[in-house]
């Protein structure tokens, strides 16, 4: 019966382990000789702080501070049980415990945290392809493995100073059954290029226990045929008549390439001349990288050489590149000089950039819309044009009034002639106011059968005027009169 006490006091103090306990760090990673606070607490007062360190466990008392580890905290009264560990050591590895009875009854809280004695791995290790060159475009792989590192070491993949992100693959940690040492390896996958040829690929491996990163490398060797550096014709400027000519062309090539000049029918392979010495190919000039500087040189410019082209052909065992170079005593511009890739146009030996083109352009463009607008504005008497066209309408309109008024007048004047043509005289209205014999009556009657009376209205006729209140009548005679009424008046 006595054994259920017990029984029961266990199982309540694995329930109550790590609740309402909070330690501090839970996992921490120290070199052999370096100092460690671990720090436990829970929110009422403690009887006494115990600290297992390795497989030795120590009761901690607060006024004590001469041990190797001492306690650290606020009191036993605050809940407060710590260790301060002044030089860790390496059987130190592994967990490390706190136990926190309370002052009155007999559960125990305990509670545990990860303590990594670092321990350097070994030297890294690159495995790669064995051949020592590769052309361009190949694929290339090459792993990095950082053996027996207490924890995992860490890798970080270089090109030269270069740090690398891409085709970098996933590390992996193994380790040795039974044992806490970690191996760490990890891939790089990348498409080798020229600028590749010459650079160092490294592996870089940093850990906690180690005072520096340590390194694995390999140099590079990439292959491929010449390469212009620009495109299209080549044009050396700035040269001299009459003085020295150097034909510079700077090409990438690995292997070192072979070269040829055609100067007309002319074939020189460095290091050869023509035969008055004129002419000189030079050895191709290694700059370093796999760049080549090609030159010929002209002892004297002439006229002709700025009018001819010269032909450079740059050939290697993986290939070849020609090249056509024109000479010109202008001097280089300054956007070539810059080597800003910008649109470059030659109209007449003056060189036009994409800005002065566009410019050049829309300028254009507005004058046509200029004299556009202005036909346009001229043919319908809009805008500036539509003063103009009114003063040349009511110009117009009142030339037309004129020569309207002018019509009528003559057609009245030449109509009151007529008129008046065949109005009887003086002498004839005298003799009409004697009397005369009936005869006369009968034969006046049938004179007045004759007569037609016309409404004739005086003045202008204008649309926009209304017509004179007074009214004039003129009788028209038919003028052929019968004979026997002449003889009569007679």
């Amino acid at each position: 019966m006595a054994a259920l006490p017990a029984l029961f006091g266990l199982l309540m103090a694995v329930v109550v382990t790590g609740q309402n306990l909070d330690i501090t760090p839970r996992e921490a990673v120290r070199r052999v000789g370096d100092d460690l606070t671990v720090l436990c607490k829970v929110p009422y007062p403690i009887d006494a702080c115990r600290m297992t360190v390795g497989t030795t466990s120590y009761r901690l008392i607060p006024n004590n501070q001469e041990e190797e580890i001492v306690y650290a905290g606020q009191g036993l009264q605050h809940g407060e049980c710590g260790a301060h560990i002044k030089h860790i050591k390496e059987e130190w590895n592994g967990n490390i415990s706190c136990t926190l009875p309370p002052q009155t009854g007999q559960i125990e809280v305990i509670g545990t945290m990860r303590l990594l004695v670092a321990k350097a791995p070994a030297n890294p290790q690159l495995i790669s392809p064995p051949q020592p060159a590769f052309r361009e475009g190949d694929g290339f792989m090459a792993q990095c493995i950082v053996p027996n590192g207490r924890p995992a070491a860490k890798i970080t993949w270089y090109l030269d100073e270069v740090q690398l992100l891409a085709g970098i693959h996933q590390p992996v940690i193994t380790s040795e059954p039974g044992s806490d040492l970690k191996t760490i390896s990890q891939n790089v996958s990348r498409t080798l290029a020229p600028e590749d040829n010459g650079q160092k690929l490294v592996c870089r491996a940093e850990h906690e226990a180690l005072d520096g990163p340590r390194e694995a490398a390999r140099q590079l060797v990439v292959h491929y045929p010449p390469k212009r550096l620009e495109s299209g014709p080549i044009t050396i400027f700035g040269l001299k008549l009459g003085g020295e000519g150097r034909l510079n062309v700077t090409i990438r090539a690995n292997p070192a390439p072979t070269t040829e000049w055609t100067v007309g029918d002319l074939v020189l392979i460095p290091p050869r001349s023509n035969e008055d010495g004129s002419i000189t190919a030079l050895e191709p000039l290694h700059l370093g990288g796999g760049f080549y500087n090609v030159t010929l040189v002209l002892a004297r410019v002439a006229k002709e050489d700025v009018e001819r082209t010269y032909y450079l052909r740059v050939t290697n065992d993986l290939g070849r590149e020609e090249f056509a170079v024109r000479l010109s005593t202008m001097d280089e511009p300054a956007a070539r000089k810059s080597k800003t890739s910008y649109l470059i146009i030659d109209v007449y030996g003056v060189e036009l950039e994409t800005g002065a083109i566009v410019g050049i352009v829309i300028a254009v463009l507005i004058l046509l819309i200029a004299i556009i607008l202005v036909v346009f504005a001229k043919a319908t008497g809009r805008w500036f044009f539509a003063g103009s066209r009114g003063r040349d309408h009511t110009k117009s309109s009142g030339e037309s009034d004129t020569e309207s008024a002018a019509g009528q007048r003559s057609r009245l004047s030449a109509l009151s002639a007529r008129v008046r043509a065949v109005l009887p005289r003086g002498r004839d209205r005298v003799q009409a106011t004697e009397p005369i014999p009936e005869v006369e009556d009968k034969a006046l009657a049938e004179e007045k059968k004759g007569v037609v009376y016309a409404e004739l209205a005086l003045g202008d006729q204008n649309a926009e005027k209304p017509p004179p209140p007074s009214t004039e009548y003129a009788e028209i005679v038919y003028t052929d009169q019968p004979a026997p009424v002449k003889e009569a008046k007679e």
